[in-house]
């Protein structure tokens, strides 16, 4: 797995092993991140879900100024914690907790978010849940953006607050991006 751009655009990150992590397809990626590519510089990113941390770095390579990563996992969050030591990152969290208690972490320290990526296990149908309590919580600044990865199958219908700006279909993912209103 590859980052596609900015600083350390071409430079290869180390992903899980197995099937329990699903990657982004880099076609999928490289979609979705030209589509935002002139409003990433300067936001605080949120990557619930992180897997290898490949969308959240990403966004570290394209000029973010901080990253926050969530994942349940002690292997991903190890992994995303050595991927960002490689790559010379070091304006990133990496949580190792469920969604709920990195929202809450979150909401306590006052902290904004710019860009969230929301990219669960397809079947556990939390992308609606997340992007909710994103909303609810007042995690979000006035010109958030939501990049949701989904299954073809689900629909995401936006909090109030929020609009869909874009749904886009790859064979049997959706990419679905919201944005406050």
């Amino acid at each position: 797995m590859r980052i596609i751009a900015g600083i350390a655009g071409g430079r290869h990150i180390d992903a899980p092993d197995g099937l329990e992590t699903r990657p982004t397809l880099e076609r999928v990626k490289e979609s979705f991140f030209g589509s935002i590519q002139f409003e990433i510089s300067g936001r605080t990113v949120l990557d619930l879900f992180a897997g290898s941390g490949n969308l959240g770095i990403e966004a570290l390579s394209r000029g973010a100024d901080f990253a926050y990563f969530c994942d349940t996992q002690r292997i991903c969050c190890g992994l995303i914690q050595s991927n960002l030591k490689k790559l010379g990152m070091d304006n990133a969290y990496v949580g190792n907790c469920g969604y709920e208690a990195m929202l809450n972490m979150l909401k306590s320290r006052n902290v904004k978010v710019g860009l969230v990526f929301l990219d669960p296990p397809y079947a556990s149908g939390l992308v609606q849940d997340a992007s909710d309590k994103l909303c609810e919580l007042g995690l979000l600044t006035d010109d958030a953006i939501i990049i949701a990865e989904h299954s073809v199958q689900q629909t995401i219908e936006p909090h109030q607050g929020l609009s869909v700006r874009s749904c886009k279909k790859h064979r049997d993912t959706a990419v679905t991006i919201l944005k406050r209103c």
